[in-house]
């Protein structure tokens, strides 16, 4: 009995502190304009989950440290935000919501661009994919934990991290859901320490690189250091990620495009490699691995093809 009534003192407890449902409303982006399960689900972030009543399925994640739930209509995604924000405090959810899918940018408009530009480009189109527009070290972090990885993993990595450095937030559809950690979180978390915790975590081999990325950002700034990269040329933000341990040109690029508004950035995976060996550069044919030069050219390849939205165009 004891053991009962303290749990259920503890959910109460949980429900007191969790956040609350601060707003709801819509965002005009048609289901044409945005697939929210491609969108969420394909690995651009790891934060997000689909629940389904058999009718209709919400998309539920968290986003600038606010739970969301997401449920596409026909012209428009409606949503709820659940924020431990002070009553009194004044904040635009609507707002960040849509600045997260960046739902001014016309895809329909960009497609038939490219598609002008590209007679290759209509064979690739399919749902429409939205480039999210994420906190660089959440970004970073995730990256990080994806190389060599696949996404329910690396899903399972991100929220063991949150849970372990974040706010907790509530519980929602039966699941605990966490705040990414800021890089002040860590301030008094040693090198040492960081990297055994995140090896107990069975981060593997990622946990030294990820523990160093941590201490090389704290002393670049940390957040200052992340505008001062926005605020760079695609170039240059990419010569500066890459001297972070563990970091290559490919992470680099996916958080220069997902977090620093670098949207020429094109990240060659294999996916996007054997796509220019068969339809754009067939001279790459017998290349079987991804050098930097050969990394370099297809990336520039489709810079120059696509413009200064290339790497939404490869997201497509």
């Amino acid at each position: 009995y004891f053991e009962h009534k303290m749990k259920e003192m503890s959910n109460e407890q949980d429900l007191e502190m969790a956040a609350k449902l601060k707003d709801s409303g819509t965002i005009e982006l048609s289901t044409e304009e945005c697939s929210l399960e491609q969108t969420l689900l394909g690995g651009q972030s790891f934060r997000w989950r689909p629940i389904s009543d058999g009718t209709r399925t919400k998309y539920c994640g968290v986003a600038s440290n606010i739970y969301w739930e997401l449920t596409p209509e026909d012209t428009s995604i409606r949503y709820e935000a659940y924020s431990k924000c002070p009553g009194g405090t004044s904040m635009d959810y609507k707002s960040l919501i849509s600045n997260y899918l960046r739902s001014d940018f016309n895809i329909k408009k960009h497609q038939t661009e490219w598609m002008g530009k590209d007679e290759n480009f209509a064979k690739f189109v399919g749902k429409a994919v939205r480039v999210l527009a994420q906190e660089p070290l959440e970004n970073i972090i995730s990256f990080m934990c994806s190389q060599n990885n696949n996404i329910k993993r690396i899903s399972a990595m991100i929220q063991w991290f949150c849970s372990a450095f974040g706010v907790k937030l509530g519980r929602y559809n039966g699941s605990d859901e966490y705040t990414f950690p800021t890089i002040e979180c860590f301030q008094d978390v040693g090198l040492q320490e960081l990297d055994t915790k995140l090896r107990a975590a069975k981060f593997g081999y990622r946990a030294k690189f990820i523990a160093l990325a941590l201490q090389k950002i704290k002393e670049q700034g940390g957040q200052r250091w992340f505008i001062k990269l926005q605020g760079l040329s695609f170039h240059e933000a990419r010569e500066e990620l890459v001297k972070l341990p563990g970091i290559g040109y490919k992470v680099a690029d996916c958080i220069c495009l997902m977090s620093l508004g670098h949207l020429e950035a094109v990240p060659v995976d294999v996916h996007i490699y054997r796509i220019a060996q068969k339809y754009y550069l067939p001279q790459l044919s017998g290349q079987k691995s991804v050098t930097k030069r050969v990394y370099e050219e297809v990336s520039q390849h489709f810079q120059e093809l696509h413009g200064k939205f290339a790497g939404w165009a490869q997201a497509v």
